[in-house]
């Protein structure tokens, strides 16, 4: 079962929610480690083997062109950035067949109504 890590930038409650009423194996970055910078962030996620859950676009170009294929993102584009709205977001996702994909090795960007996905193979 995939685990995931929530970058600083999102709220605990986003921890509990995917915890609590998801079953989800999540940590927060917000409430254990903070003052990371990207590219440590990254390292602790493919140590821990878990996927980065973020709105920080930066992940994707760590993604590509340093580390494709090493660690997942989940990367959020979302207009509204309220935990009610990223949680609807997730839990839209997490309910979806698409969650069957290697996320441990893709690239996922999720908006209010699409989900881009990015495989380490993909060109």
């Amino acid at each position: 079962m995939t685990s995931f890590l929530l970058d600083a930038n999102l709220s605990p409650l986003t921890e509990r929610f995917l915890s609590e009423q998801l079953g989800i194996d999540v940590v927060s970055l917000a409430r254990d480690e903070l003052g990371l910078t990207d590219p440590e962030v990254a390292a602790l996620a493919r140590s821990r083997g878990r996927v980065v859950i973020t709105f920080d676009l930066d992940f994707g170009e760590l993604y590509h062109l340093l580390h494709r294929g090493e660690f997942g993102v989940i990367i959020l584009r979302l207009e509204d950035q309220t935990v009610e709205s990223v949680n609807r977001v997730l839990d839209r996702f997490f309910s979806s067949d698409l969650t069957d994909l290697d996320l441990e090795h893709s690239l996922v960007v999720l908006d209010e109504d699409r989900v881009r996905i990015v495989r380490s193979g993909d060109g």
